[in-house]
């Protein structure tokens, strides 16, 4: 049913993790103006880029989810996209209490990268939508988002949110081998078994 990604997916993906090491201390100031002078002083500049890159995706996900379920009428697709809504529903709340505690506010819409991928979907209906959706909310969104888990597991320095981003990234990592799976997208297996991933198989692929 679906094409398979092109490479230039791959290509983007592949040198996404160290980009987003960079950004994550060149691109904070609208987060830093937004909390109180005394949190700013304590919470390095990683956590509040981690607290924002992963609310925009986060909220990405569960409106392109809702996106998927007013447009598809492939079973699968929806199944794919209710469980985006309920996962990043939850994970959302979590990370919005979070950053209340840090005394952070989080943005409050996905931005404008996430509108303009809704945008484009919006244009689109049946095979067009399913295909388009699956990779824009399945694979290139959840390839970026691991990459911001992964690296706030690795290198945040608030133990909280660091702890947060380690207990969710193997549900990122499931939905990205799940979004895999149903495109065609080939992933080189890691050392993490994919979670969340048992009850939604394959979809067959056009040639």
């Amino acid at each position: 049913m679906f094409k398979r990604l092109t490479v230039t997916t791959a290509l983007v993906a592949a040198g996404l993790f160290g980009t987003l090491n960079y950004s994550a201390i060149a691109e904070t100031n609208q987060t830093e103006q937004s909390a109180p002078s005394s949190s700013r002083s304590q919470m390095s500049a990683l956590d509040r880029q981690f607290i924002t890159d992963a609310a925009h995706g986060g909220m990405a996900e569960v409106r392109l989810g809702q996106l998927a379920l007013q447009r598809s009428n492939n079973a699968q697709v929806r199944q794919f996209a209710q469980r985006m809504i309920d996962r990043h529903t939850q994970a959302n709340r979590e990370l919005m209490a979070l950053a209340q505690r840090k005394g952070v506010t989080p943005p409050n819409s996905p931005g404008p990268k996430y509108e303009a991928a809704m945008n484009r979907l919006m244009q689109l209906s049946g095979d067009s939508f399913d295909e388009a959706y699956l990779n824009e909310a399945g694979v290139n969104s959840h390839l970026e988002a691991a990459a911001v888990y992964q690296r706030q597991a690795r290198m945040g320095q608030d133990s909280d949110l660091r702890a947060f981003a380690t207990r969710t990234l193997p549900t990122v990592q499931g939905h990205l081998e799940m979004a895999a799976t149903m495109t065609g997208y080939s992933l080189a297996r890691g050392s993490n078994d994919a979670s969340d991933t048992s009850d939604i198989p394959a979809m067959p692929m056009s040639r």
